[in-house]
């Protein structure tokens, strides 16, 4: 339904504004530098993590999703249409991801063009 701009099944459920402004970033570059250990080259919209900056290989910006700390993580690529979804029994230690999240999300990245 995300990648559908809001539509699933032919029905509307969000309004394509609503569905920007959730998967657009709305922090200043300031916030982002503070929250650096936890962002990781991302942002945040209205409800999840979107990517900004090609800070390792799976960010694309313009991708955005989730990531728990009870490990889980989920992510949608529109560029690519991609949806990746991990789901483990191990929460997470510390602020930054670990490495199963790392090496699923290097995985799944997206070929270099």
């Amino acid at each position: 339904m995300l990648l559908d701009g809001g539509t699933a099944g032919g029905r509307r459920l969000l309004s394509r504004t609503s569905v920007d402004r959730m998967t657009t970033n709305h922090l200043t570059a300031h916030q982002r530098e503070i929250g650096a250990l936890f962002l990781e080259g991302q942002g945040w919209g209205y409800g999840g993590q979107v990517d900004v900056a090609p800070a390792a290989p799976w960010n694309v910006p313009g991708r955005y999703g989730w990531v728990g700390g009870t490990g889980t993580a989920g992510h949608l690529i529109p560029s690519t249409g991609t949806v990746t979804l991990l789901l483990t029994q191990a929460s997470l230690q510390s602020p930054t991801p670990p490495p199963v999240m790392r090496d699923f999300w290097r995985c799944t990245a997206p070929a270099a063009a």
